[in-house]
């Protein structure tokens, strides 16, 4: 089938292949995210640090913070290349409590929770309605829940303490939010 599409467009089959996507490789994503960082951020963009990188499949999300300046970004890549980035900044909140960053647009657009754990918690698991789990990613007091595909607006998080404890669960933003 290929060699007759090849004949019939004029193109070889080794043309073909080599306009499939490939997957990037870690360095071109990670390029990929510093040059559309840089085009968000301006000068700041310097002082981000990557945090989390999450894949799934082709598809990947980067998480880059700049503590100086409570800014928190997100480069999502596809096999493509780059497909979004956007970032906000890491407002305060109780120190009790699950706090969100990116809002609805990074729920819903992008299908990801960030937040900053509440004090005492090490770990975070998202409850979508299915009863499914999917369990966070965490770096130090952040958390990275990304489901591609997958609605997690209104999920139920539970945040827990290195023994497991449930030191506090809220439910995730979205439009009503």
């Amino acid at each position: 089938m290929l060699a007759v599409l090849a004949l019939a467009t004029g193109c070889s089959a080794a043309t073909i292949a080599d306009e499939t996507p490939q997957p990037l490789t870690d360095e071109q994503a990670g390029a990929a995210c510093q040059r559309s960082l840089t085009d968000l951020n301006g000068e700041a963009a310097g002082r981000l640090e990557q945090r989390f990188v999450s894949r799934d499949g082709d598809k990947q999300i980067r998480v880059y913070v700049s503590e100086p300046d409570k800014w928190i970004s997100t480069c999502r890549l596809g096999a493509a290349g780059l497909e979004e980035t956007f970032g906000s900044v890491m407002e305060d909140g109780p120190d009790d409590r699950i706090t969100f960053y990116g809002g609805a647009d990074a729920v819903l657009k992008a299908h990801l929770l960030i937040g900053r754990l509440p004090a005492g918690a090490t770990s975070i698991t998202a409850t979508l309605p299915s009863g499914a789990t999917l369990t966070g990613a965490t770096d130090d007091n952040l958390f990275l829940i990304w489901a591609p595909g997958t609605e997690v607006e209104g999920v139920r998080l539970t945040a827990r303490a290195r023994d497991g404890r449930a030191v506090t669960t809220t439910t995730a933003p979205g439009l009503g939010s």
